[in-house]
Order: structure tokens, then C-alpha cells, then sequence
């Protein structure tokens, strides 16, 4: 299969959030980070198909109307086609390799990582998703994951990816994880590298209706976070944990807020550069 791959230059934490918003409006399948300070990058990839063209044009179409909204620094697209071989292959130039947390070791298949008697490998082979613990949002959510998870617990992962979290979750001592993605080929990725890791994790399109959990985790834009901050309450247990992020400093608080509001109390903030996670816990007088 043949992919159009967009990489669009965002100076600014607002900027990136902004681009990533747009993008995956536009039926992106999801989106990878690069850079830091000036060098900031996002990219994502679109299939080339019927409506290839009319998604690139609702793209460019938005992001020349970000000045609008007083957003003007974010680069124009840069556009290539490649094939899906070749996309997974360009992983292997940089993707090494990571240590996050105490025990965690993130880990392409390719590689061999040397590890200590109890480290945790979890074996990431991104695909066509995104997640690889390379990006700050990742890393304090692993972290977060290693501080907060009850033992013998049950975990939802909203917004999974590359099933990263889901997975570490599993190593760390989930009883059973229920990781959710709209985008299906991230729901496939997810799944597969489930199977790598050998780990019982329930990969599905649609977030659980009636399920309740002991943690869950979204790492995912802070509008995104906003509008299922509800729902996030009505799946997390009384006394439960919610940690999220995605979300950049300056929205930290309008997050902080509508969680709070849906019946969380906060309980920790984790800062990286210019990123945020927050954990909560849902108030025993819930319903």
C-alpha cells in the first residue's frame, strides 16, 4: 500500500497542538513528534486512494487559515508518497533502544537490549502507528503507569497508538487492559504488538459503554481530553485513578477543569519540557 506522508514544521507547543488537531480532523491516521525548540515537526500519513486529494486539500486549506486564529508559524506541508515497506523500514535509523521509569525498557524488534534482572522489555514495532516512547507525553505516562497502577487492577488505554501503554500496563501487573483507538489501522498495530509481547490486552475501535476500571490512561490532545472528560468519569472506578496528557502547558488548567468538574481530584502534576501529564482520582461520591 502506498502512503502520503505530511510533515509540518510547528515552532510552538500551541502550534503542534493546533497542527495535530486539524490533521486528525482530516482522517489523519494518527500523528508522530519530532524535534525540540525550533525544530519541531509533525508528521502523519494519509492513504493514497479516491480521496487522497481532497484530504490534502482540506489540510492545506486549514492550515493556511491558522492565522486567523492567531496561529502564523506553522511551516506549509511537505509532501511525499511512499510505499508502507519503506515507512516501516525508515523506523530502523533511529528507533532505539529506551530506558524509561525504573524498570521499563522500550525496545524495537530488531534490536537486542541489554537488561538488568528486573527490568521490563516491552517490544515496539510502530508500523503505520505512532508511539514509541521517544515522545515526552509517552514518557510520563509510562512513569506514571510504573507509580500509580494498583496491582491486579483493571486498565482502560484510550487513544492507544501503538499499544505502548497497554502493554506496560500488562508487564507492570494488570489483571486485564482494554485498549481503544478510532483509527483502525492503529487498533491492528496495537493488537499485533500485543501478540509480540505476548500479553492479553482486548484491542477495540470504540470506547467501553458500560465498563468500569480501576486506572485508565489517555494520552491524547487536551480538546480531546475536554470532551470526554465525562465519559472518562463514568468508566473510572470510585477512588480510581485517571492519568492523561497530550496536553501542553498552556492548556494544562482548561483540562484540569472540565476533569475536575466530572468528579476528579488532582493528585500529581508531571512536567517535560513543555508537556504535561495530570493525574487524578474520581471522588468516592461518585455515582
Amino acid at each position: 500500500m502506498r502512503w502520503i506522508g505530511l510533515a509540518i514544521d510547528t515552532p510552538t507547543p500551541l502550534t503542534e497542538e493546533a497542527v495535530i488537531q486539524l490533521l486528525l480532523n482530516a482522517g489523519c491516521a494518527g500523528v508522530a513528534l519530532s524535534g525540540d525548540g525550533e525544530l519541531r515537526q509533525v508528521t502523519s500519513y494519509i492513504p493514497v486512494d479516491e480521496n487522497s486529494s481532497r484530504r490534502l486539500q482540506q489540510i492545506t486549506l486549514a492550515i493556511s487559515m491558522l492565522p486567523s486564529i492567531g496561529i502564523d508559524d506553522a511551516g506549509n506541508p511537505i509532501i511525499t508518497e511512499i510505499d508502507e515497506e519503506d515507512w516501516a523500514n525508515s523506523w530502523k535509523a533511529y528507533f532505539k533502544p529506551l530506558r524509561v521509569g525504573r524498570r521499563l525498557v522500550v525496545s524495537p524488534p530488531w534490536e537486542q537490549p541489554e537488561l538488568g534482572k528486573n527490568d521490563l522489555l516491552i517490544t515496539i514495532d510502530p508500523g503505520m502507528a505512532f508511539g514509541t516512547g521517544t515522545h515526552a507525553t509517552t514518557q510520563m505516562c509510562l512513569v506514571l503507569l510504573e507509580e500509580y497502577l494498583p496491582a491486579a487492577s483493571a486498565v482502560a488505554d484510550i487513544g492507544t497508538g501503538s499499544g505502548i501503554l497497554s502493554i506496560a500496563a500488562i508487564k507492570l501487573g494488570a489483571a486485564s487492559v482494554t485498549a481503544v483507538d478510532n483509527d483502525l489501522l492503529a487498533v491492528k498495530i496495537a493488537a499485533e504488538n500485543a501478540t509480540v509481547n505476548d500479553v492479553p490486552v482486548t484491542v477495540q475501535d470504540r470506547l467501553p459503554l458500560d465498563s468500569k476500571f480501576d486506572l485508565v490512561v489517555a494520552n491524547i490532545i487536551a480538546d480531546t481530553l475536554i470532551a470526554l472528560a465525562d465519559h472518562l468519569a463514568t468508566m473510572t472506578k470510585q477512588e480510581g485513578i485517571l492519568i492523561v496528557s497530550g496536553v501542553i502547558d498552556d492548556r494544562q488548567n482548561d483540562v484540569r477543569l472540565f476533569i475536575e468538574a466530572a468528579g476528579f481530584s488532582s493528585i500529581e502534576t508531571k512536567i517535560q519540557g513543555e508537556w504535561v501529564a495530570l493525574v487524578f482520582r474520581r471522588s468516592s461520591e461518585q455515582p
